[in-house]
């Protein structure tokens, strides 16, 4: 009994440290992992940006400031030669929640990328938080 306590007491302390630590959730796919990140920590991390910021949803419904790319989370094994060529990249990808964000991330995981996050809930969740979207329009 004492034994089992012992180690749900540790579990809990393991579980606490991760709760709070910077950068969130580690998610195992095939070839490695992602990390999600929250909506207030992306806030902060664009104050300093040193990474690449990428949306891929489908279709454009806007996007976050600061990003630098939009490519379809389908095309992303396609188009890896518009992501970073170096596979050690700080590499941020969002969609509008999370799905097409987390099949994108795990595809970029899977050709060897190896500082891949996610935002957690997307656009919904940047503006949930207060944030605003910018929208791309097309001006002649």
């Amino acid at each position: 009994m004492r034994k089992g306590m012992v180690s749900g007491f540790l579990a809990l302390v393991v579980l606490a440290g991760c709760a709070t630590a910077p950068r969130g959730t580690v998610v195992s796919v095939p070839g490695g992992s992602y990390r999600y990140i929250s909506v207030l920590e992306l806030s902060q991390m664009l104050k300093a940006k040193d990474f690449f910021l990428v949306n891929v949803h489908v279709p454009y419904q806007g996007e976050l400031p600061g990003t630098d790319a939009f490519i379809s989370y389908k095309d992303t094994t396609a188009r890896l030669g518009d992501y970073p060529r170096d596979k050690s990249a700080m590499i941020v990808v969002y969609c509008m929640t999370n799905h097409m964000s987390g099949i994108a991330a795990g595809d970029l995981v899977a050709a060897g990328y190896t500082n891949v996050y996610l935002v957690d809930g997307g656009m919904k969740a940047w503006r949930k938080a207060g944030y605003t979207l910018k929208d791309r329009t097309v001006t002649d």
